[in-house]
C-alpha cells in the first residue's frame, strides 16, 4: 500500500521534526475520548478540538463546511448548503459516525445519520472529533468515531455577540448570543440565527438526467437556551435546549424535469441534568434527554413524512480513588420511536446500556479499559470493550496501543421497513487496532498512527433487495496529524493514507479515498487575521464510476474596527475547482462572503 502520497513528503518530514516549531496554547481539556476530563495531549484516542476561536477564525456558516478542516474526516453532501452531509471518519460508512450534542445522540432512528447540515454554529463552544472506534464508551454507531458538539456555558463576565454576514448565492446570515452569570450562581444562556441561501443548480444533468435545472435554496431559523444554576457543595443543575427548522430545496429524478423539490425539516434536543457532589472525590451525573428529527417532504413526486425520536434517562458515576486513577460507570434507558406515513412493522423499541472505565496515569505509564453492554429490545445484546496503554518516553514523547471492539445497531429501516426489511438482521461488528507515536512539547501536538478495522456483518442487500448481513471490509492506514504553531502561524494539518476496501470483492470501498490532506494555516498581525484551508481528496468509486479527486482552497481575512467590532471576509473554492463529492451532485463553486460582528465588553 502506498501510504504516503509524493506531494505529501514534505509535510510527513515536518511533522516528526518538531524541535522547530514557537511556542502555541493547546486545548484545556477534551471530555469525550474517556468521558472524563483530560488534556488533550493525554487522550489515547486521537481527539480534534475545533473551539470557539477556531470557529470565528473560520467564519463558516454551517457545520459540514467546519467539518472538512478536521484530520481523517471525510465529508460527502447532496450539493449545496441544507442538502444531505455525512460525515466518514478513518473511511469507516458514515452511519458509523455518532454525534452528540451536550451528550445526547442526535443519529436518527430511519438511516442513522444525524442532520449535521441542519445544526447552528451559533451556541457552540467546541467541538470534539474522536477518530478511532470508542462503541464502549457511547455504543452503536461509534465505530468510526464521535462528533461531540458543546454548547456554550455561562462565565463570570457577561458576553454578547451579532453577527452578520451576507454574499454569494444570495446567502444571508444573521446570528446573536448572549450570556450571564449572577452572584447567586444562575447562569442564563440565549442565542438565535437566521439563515437563507439562494443556492445553485447542484444536480448534475449529463449524470442525473431529467431533473430540474433550477437554484436549490436553503432557509434555516434556530434558537437555543441553556439555564444552569449552582448549589452549595458543588452541585449543579441544568437545562439545555435547542431546535433548528426551516427548508431545503432539492431534485429528485422522479417527476417531471419541471418539478420543484422541497421538504421541511426540525431538528431538536434538549437535555435536563444535574450534578451532585457526594464526595471531594466522588462526583454523580443525572440526565433526561430527548432527540427529535423531523422530516417532511410534502413537495415533490412522491410526498413522504418520517419523525424519529429517542427519549433517555442517564446516570453516571465518577470516582477518582487516589490521584492519577479514575473510574466510571453509568447506565442509560432509551425509547426510540418512529413516526411515518409509511407503516413499519415495528415502530418503537427500547435500549438500555451499562458502562464502566478506568483510567489511570502513574509515571510514564498512562491505560484506559472500558467495557460496556447495549441491549435492545429488537435483537438482543452487544458487548463492547477497548483497551488502550500508553508509555512516555519523555516528557514530549509518546508511544501507545489500543484494540477495541464495536457494533451498530440495525435501524428501523433495516428491520421493519415493509419494502426490503429484515427483523432477523444482526449488528455490524468491528474489531479495531491501532498503534500511535506521539510528540507533545511547547503548544506543539504531533501525532502518527497505524490503524487497521475489520467489518463483518455489514448491512447489504440480496438478489430481492431485503436488508441482510453480507459483507466484510477493511481499513487500514496511517495518519499524520499535528497542531500547533510554525514561526508566527497557527498551523493545523493532517494526511491520511488509506486502503479501505470490500473484503467480499476487493474493490475500494464507496465514496472512501485512498487519500486525505488538510492544511490549516491562520495569522494574526495587530488588528488583521489572515487564514488559509486546503482540503483534498483522491478518486473514489461510486455508483458504479470514479469519482475525480480533487484540491479545494479557502481564504479568509478579518480587520478590528474597534475591540468590539471586526469587519471579515471569505473566498470558498478560490480556484472555482469543479468537483463531486456524490456521484451526480456538483459542489458549490467560487464564492465571496463578506460580514461584520459585534461582542462588546462589559
Amino acid at each position: 500500500m502506498k501510504l504516503i502520497p509524493r506531494a505529501g513528503i514534505p509535510f510527513a518530514l515536518a511533522v516528526v521534526v518538531p524541535a522547530s516549531f514557537a511556542q502555541a496554547a493547546l486545548p484545556e481539556v477534551v471530555v469525550s475520548a474517556s468521558r472524563t476530563e483530560q488534556r488533550v495531549q493525554d487522550a489515547l484516542p486521537a481527539t480534534t478540538v475545533l473551539t470557539r476561536a477556531d470557529i470565528e477564525a473560520a467564519q463558516t456558516p454551517d457545520l459540514p463546511t467546519l467539518l472538512q478542516r478536521v484530520a481523517g474526516l471525510e465529508l460527502t453532501q447532496l450539493g449545496g448548503p441544507g442538502t444531505v452531509a455525512t460525515a466518514s471518519l478513518r473511511g469507516a460508512e458514515s452511519r458509523h459516525t455518532l454525534v452528540l450534542v451536550d451528550g445526547v445522540p442526535v443519529n436518527n432512528l430511519n438511516f442513522g445519520l444525524a442532520a449535521i447540515e441542519h445544526l447552528s454554529l451559533a451556541d457552540v463552544e467546541r467541538i470534539e472529533v474522536v477518530r478511532g472506534n470508542v462503541s464502549s464508551l457511547y455504543g452503536s454507531a461509534a465505530l468510526g468515531g464521535v462528533i461531540q458538539i458543546i454548547t456554550r456555558a455561562p462565565t463570570t463576565t457577561p458576553t454578547a455577540s451579532v453577527t452578520l454576514q451576507g454574499g454569494s448565492r444570495g446567502l444571508v446570515q444573521g446570528a446573536a448570543s448572549g450570556a450571564v452569570r449572577t452572584a447567586g450562581g444562575t447562569g442564563l444562556r440565549a442565542s438565535v440565527e437566521g439563515l437563507r441561501d439562494r443556492g445553485f443548480d447542484a444536480t448534475n444533468h449529463v449524470e442525473l438526467p431529467g431533473t430540474n435545472p433550477d437554484r436549490d435554496g436553503y432557509r434555516r431559523n434556530a434558537a437555543s437556551l441553556g439555564i444552569t444554576q449552582d448549589i452549595a457543595g458543588g452541585h449543579q443543575v441544568g437545562l439545555r435546549l435547542r431546535e433548528a427548522r426551516g427548508t431545503t430545496q432539492y431534485d429528485s429524478q422522479f417527476g417531471p424535469a419541471t418539478q420543484a423539490d422541497e421538504s421541511r425539516f426540525v431538528e431538536s434536543s434538549g437535555v435536563l441534568d444535574g450534578r451532585v457532589k457526594l464526595a471531594t472525590n466522588l462526583q454523580l451525573d443525572a440526565a433526561l434527554t430527548t432527540a427529535t428529527d423531523k422530516l417532511d417532504a410534502a413537495v415533490t413526486a412522491f410526498p413522504y413524512f418520517v419523525e424519529s425520536r429517542s427519549d433517555g434517562a442517564q446516570l453516571g458515576l465518577q470516582w477518582q480513588p487516589v490521584a492519577g486513577q479514575a473510574v466510571t460507570a453509568g447506565v442509560e434507558h432509551t425509547r426510540q420511536k418512529l413516526r411515518s406515513d409509511t407503516a413499519y412493522d415495528r415502530s418503537s423499541r427500547d435500549q438500555d446500556s451499562a458502562r464502566l472505565g478506568y483510567t489511570l496515569t502513574a509515571g510514564k505509564h498512562q491505560a484506559q479499559l472500558n467495557l460496556r453492554q447495549d441491549r435492545y429490545t429488537t435483537f438482543g445484546s452487544a458487548n463492547t470493550w477497548l483497551a488502550a496503554y500508553g508509555y512516555q518516553f519523555t516528557d514530549a514523547w509518546r508511544a501507545s496501543a489500543s484494540a477495541s471492539t464495536g457494533f451498530n445497531a440495525p435501524t428501523f429501516n433495516d428491520l421493519y421497513y415493509p419494502f426490503g426489511g429484515n427483523p432477523l438482521l444482526r449488528p455490524e461488528r468491528l474489531r479495531a487496532n491501532e498503534v500511535a507515536l506521539q510528540y507533545a512539547a511547547g503548544g506543539q501536538l504531533v501525532r502518527a498512527t497505524l490503524f487497521e478495522n475489520r467489518y463483518t456483518d455489514l448491512f447489504g442487500f440480496d438478489a430481492f433487495f431485503n436488508r441482510i448481513n453480507i459483507g466484510r471490509a477493511r481499513n487500514r492506514g496511517l495518519e499524520l496529524a499535528y497542531n500547533g504553531k510554525v514561526g508566527n502561524y497557527g498551523v493545523s494539518a493532517g494526511i491520511t493514507a488509506q486502503e479501505p476496501k470490500d473484503l467480499d470483492t476487493g474493490e475500494q470501498l464507496q465514496r472512501r479515498a485512498k487519500t486525505l490532506v488538510k492544511l490549516g494555516l491562520t495569522r494574526d498581525r495587530g488588528p488583521w487575521q489572515w487564514g488559509g484551508n486546503l482540503r483534498g481528496a483522491d478518486k473514489r468509486p461510486d455508483a458504479g464510476t470514479t469519482l475525480a479527486g480533487y484540491a479545494v482552497l479557502d481564504l479568509t481575512a478579518a480587520y478590528k474596527l474597534t475591540k468590539e467590532t471586526r469587519v471579515f471576509g471569505r473566498v470558498e473554492n478560490v480556484a472555482d475547482r469543479h468537483y463531486e463529492t456524490v456521484y451526480g451532485y456538483r459542489q458549490a463553486g467560487r464564492g465571496v462572503f463578506v460580514g461584520l460582528d459585534w461582542q462588546p465588553h462589559f
